[in-house]
């Protein structure tokens, strides 16, 4: 009994020290891809507005994804060939292109759910609504 318990502690013990050197998420080290962002374009105003993008990213359309993404990229190598108005140019036109996107997911979806409340609406009886029997 005493070697159960002896083992149960060991275990219990163990359990914490290797889910502490377990890491979430992927594999890539993100403060060193950012340190290389940096380096290649410090324009506090062009790293807000990447980070706005990538927040748009997820929510608009591919298409709009895929081209907002490739003037992410052509943005900072502009930024980082020594041109960082350009690059802010680029930027900024890729957030109104993922916005846009986004308005267009969203736009969709509201039409799809006024579309289903008109369905809804045509399918209820003319009965006040306390009558449910």
């Amino acid at each position: 009994m005493i070697r159960i318990l002896l083992t149960f502690l060991a275990v219990l013990i163990a359990i914490p020290a290797t889910a502490q050197q377990q890491q979430a998420g992927i594999a890539t080290d993100t403060d060193a891809a950012f340190q290389a962002l940096v380096d290649a374009c410090d324009d506090v105003d062009a790293l807000m507005l990447r980070a706005r993008i990538r927040l748009q990213l997820p929510r608009t359309t591919e298409v709009a994804a895929a081209t907002a993404q490739e003037m992410l990229q052509q943005g900072f190598q502009t930024c980082a060939d020594g041109d960082p108005e350009a690059g802010k140019a680029l930027l900024t036109e890729a957030l109104e292109i993922a916005e846009a996107g986004t308005s267009e997911v969203f736009e969709a979806g509201e039409v799809e759910a006024a579309e289903a409340q008109d369905t809804a609406a045509e399918e209820t009886p003319g009965r006040p609504w306390w009558k449910f029997w």
